[in-house]
């Protein structure tokens, strides 16, 4: 069984300005999880309660691996700046390659990007994880990105695999229960999601109108997801948002968790 779980860590800060860092570490050694991606990680920053990089003080404190996916560009350099900003992926397992891959540049909004890993299980088989943040303002421009996104994952259509992070997207199943008003845009994002035949891990085992965006109560709502490809999607065993005590959240998103079993080799 391999536990995942997909995290917007909110830039090493808690909603009221302190470093989180070790409210981060915490809560995902409860996880136990194998694989986790991060979004919103600034790399190599260092910060309070860490002597190196927040996000390698992270890891070794897991006792993982990580690779980091940075979504602005930059001049060729050796080193990345203090404040590049991106997706990063831990695992307990080795990784062995990953890319992060730009996604189309929208004018007027952030430069967004998906980090690809590849991953050695302890079966000695390969299993291909991605960890994308999409725009946080418009649906349109989050289609965009799609667009380019799926130019990526589509090489993996099919062998299993996993895209998660924060989509900053609502499900239709989550706005059907919700019953939000008039002019919400229509949940497209997702929707297409599926349509290419992945599968929101959380809408197996969850209830419609949860809650993984800590500040939105009224209605609550639902932007972090795990997908899984369709060759994987009956291997789905649970998935949870993970609830941290009231007051002790390290982040304004709570983590998401899925079990899944990878299938027999063939």
């Amino acid at each position: 069984m391999m536990r995942v779980v997909t995290y917007n860590i909110h830039g090493w800060r808690t909603t009221d300005d302190r470093p989180n860092l070790d409210l981060v570490a915490s809560v995902l050694a409860d996880t136990q999880a194998d694989i986790i991606g991060l979004n919103e990680v600034f790399y190599p920053r260092v910060v309070e309660g860490a002597n190196e990089p927040a996000l390698a003080a992270l890891a070794a404190r897991l006792n993982m691996q990580f690779v980091f996916g940075p979504c602005r560009r930059w001049p060729a350099q050796d080193d990345l700046p203090a404040d590049a900003y991106g997706n990063a992926l831990l695992a307990r397992w080795p990784i062995l390659a990953s890319a992060g891959h730009h996604l189309t540049p929208v004018p007027g909004k952030e430069q967004r990007g998906l980090l690809e890993a590849r991953i050695l299980l302890p079966d000695k088989r390969t299993f291909t994880a991605y960890v994308t943040h999409l725009d946080h303002t418009d649906e349109d421009a989050r289609l965009t990105q799609l667009r380019a996104l799926r130019t990526w994952t589509i090489r993996d259509r099919s062998r299993p695999h996993l895209v998660m992070g924060d989509f900053n997207a609502l499900s239709p199943w989550d706005v059907a229960a919700l019953g939000l008003p008039d002019g919400t845009p229509e949940p497209r994002v997702i929707a297409q999601m599926e349509k290419a035949g992945y599968v929101d891990a959380y809408r197996l085992y969850g209830e419609p109108g949860s809650q993984s965006f800590i500040p939105s109560t009224d209605p609550p709502i639902r932007i972090d997801y795990i997908f899984a490809s369709q060759p994987l999607a009956d291997e789905v065993r649970s998935c949870t948002i993970w609830r941290e005590p009231a007051g002790r959240e390290a982040s304004d998103h709570r983590p998401v968790l899925a079990e899944v079993e990878l299938p027999a080799a063939a």
